[in-house]
């Protein structure tokens, strides 16, 4: 019993892991919006790109040729040279005829006119020069301080500092700051940098970098964490020890629908909390340690709804908040001919995510059970090793599935005047004399409506039911969003969909009833249909 336990503990782990991160990222109307690890800088993506692969293969026209340089010269006319020079440690290349040209310290831009000059020295007659720097002696830089693997890194004098500072991991999230980079050689900066002026305006310094340079990242100043209204909390770094709210808002980017502040921080060594307008809020001082939450107070006069299907003119209206359905299609336009009117019904985004709750929920408990699930004989531990893997499979899939909150706006064939919600979509399905059949049939197929025919009709028109198929609880999916579930016998009417689900054998899996609850969850929420 031991071995089982073992054994379903290490078969279920991933889907466990897999189910933790799924639930910190359920759409839900409290989702914060944080990561697992906090707030993240501002700038934390910078170094998502590919800074190292894709290093520049040329070399920029300000680079300053250096000693050991290959320098290919061409000349013709009243001389020939059609040679590739070294620049010798003394800083020159050594061209027949004419002596030493020398180039250290020569910008790439300059090249050709400082190669000209000096065989014009010699040679009074017509001549044409071509030069090109064929490649740049190598370097190699410390980069130490606030990133994420501090080391001795190779590149090309032109290389920018991205590319080291990429190399060596990218700024440490917490250690290092984007606004106070160095660049140092024998021990004098040369030059610095502040990433956020990159990131905002795109100005980055470009020095040119030396054998034994060091970029030094220092430790982050002043930090202010600034929370927007969806939820996504930034660390801002203040560039000195205090900046106004607007400088704040110039790096995070103003949020429009923000109209109140919360501002809790520390003043004279005492906690504080202050409420201000989003105007006033850009004329507050903020410190650092002082977190910044953007509100929405009070509701929108107007709310935004869509509409979907055999609908003439617009496809979002933006409507007066606690208009009714009814009100609403009084004023869309529709063709009868092609409109099925009384089938129309809402989706709505919070029955979405209550429906992926609950399925969520459904899943976590059906892992728990096949982990705890216990056995008495090693035939009967290899079976459940078996089901519990059959179950991380079809947990896998089923987290994936997105519901569609579908909400059945009518009863009785009487349309309700259901008051509408902010990104409420309205429905209006197209009139059609077709019937889906689709799941556990031999072939999934449309097929013309009839009258005088039920599930099982339609079924065999489908090649019939599969050797899995459960035949007593059919799935049938109406034009107006209803759900009916029931035997093969149901009639059926136009435009229904009918899903035929799996049938979960009880004699192989201990958690059956779990099972079919879960398929037949995700069948009425998303119409969709998972084996297992």
């Amino acid at each position: 019993m031991v071995r089982l336990l073992l054994a379903l503990s290490v078969a279920l782990l991933p889907a466990l892991v897999a189910a933790q991160e799924s639930s910190s990222t359920d759409p839900s109307p409290s989702s914060t919006g944080e990561s697992a690890t906090g707030p993240r800088p501002f700038g934390a993506n910078l170094f998502s790109g590919n800074y190292a692969a894709q290093r520049e293969n040329g070399i920029n026209p300000d680079y300053e040729i250096l000693s050991g340089d290959r320098v290919m010269v061409n000349a013709w006319g009243a001389l020939t040279i059609n040679d590739v020079f070294v620049v010798d440690t003394q800083g020159n290349i050594f061209l027949p005829g004419i002596g030493p040209v020398h180039l250290a310290g020569v910008r790439n831009a300059d090249l050709t006119a400082t190669v000209r000059r000096a065989i014009a020295r010699v040679y009074r007659g017509n001549f044409g020069v071509y030069t090109n720097l064929l490649t740049a002696s190598p370097v190699a830089v410390f980069v130490t301080g606030g990133v994420m693997r501090p080391g001795r890194y190779a590149g090309i004098p032109s290389d920018s500092l991205l590319f080291f500072l990429a190399q060596a991991g990218g700024i440490h999230p917490r250690n290092g700051s984007y606004r106070d980079i160095r660049v140092l050689r024998q021990g004098t900066e040369i030059a610095r940098a502040d990433l956020y002026e990159f990131l905002l305006q795109g100005t980055l310094p470009t020095p040119q970098l030396a054998d034994g340079d060091t970029i030094l990242v220092g430790r982050p100043g002043s930090v202010v964490e600034v929370r927007a209204p969806d939820g996504e909390r930034t660390l801002v770094e203040l560039a000195g020890a205090e900046a106004t709210g607007a400088q704040v808002l110039e790096v995070v980017g103003s949020d429009a629908r923000a109209n109140a502040v919360t501002l809790r921080g520390v003043r004279a060594g005492r906690p504080q909390v202050q409420t201000l307008s989003a105007e006033r809020f850009r004329d507050t001082l903020l410190q650092d340690g002082d977190v910044v939450t953007l509100r929405e107070e009070g509701r929108p006069g107007e709310i935004v709804v869509h509409l979907e299907g055999e609908v003439e003119g617009p496809r979002e209206l933006a409507v007066r908040r606690g208009t009714r359905l009814l009100d609403l299609l009084n004023w869309v336009r529709v063709d009868p001919e092609l409109a099925h009117s009384g089938a129309v019904h809402l989706r709505r985004p919070a029955v979405a995510r209550a429906q992926r709750r609950t399925i969520q929920e459904s899943l976590d408990r059906l892992e728990r059970s096949a982990l705890l699930a216990l056995s008495d004989t090693s035939g009967e531990s290899e079976i459940r090793v078996r089901e519990a893997e059959l179950i991380r499979t079809f947990v896998q899939q089923a987290r994936n599935i997105q519901p569609l909150g579908r909400v059945v706006t009518s009863t009785a064939g009487t349309q309700l005047n259901v008051l509408l919600q902010d990104g409420d979509t309205i429905v209006i399905p197209s009139r059609t004399n077709v019937v889906r059949v689709g799941g556990e049939v031999q072939f999934s197929q449309a097929v013309m409506y009839r009258p005088d025919l039920t599930v099982r009709d339609y079924v065999a028109m489908a090649g019939g039911f599969s050797n899995r198929a459960e035949t007593d609880a059919v799935i049938v999916l109406r034009p107006n969003a209803e759900v009916v579930v029931g035997p093969a016998d149901t009639p059926i009417q136009p435009g229904d969909e009918i899903l035929v689900p799996p049938r979960i054998d009880r004699k192989v899996f201990q958690n059956a009833i779990d099972l079919s609850r879960i398929v037949y969850q995700i069948a009425v929420a998303a119409s969709v249909l998972l084996r297992i």
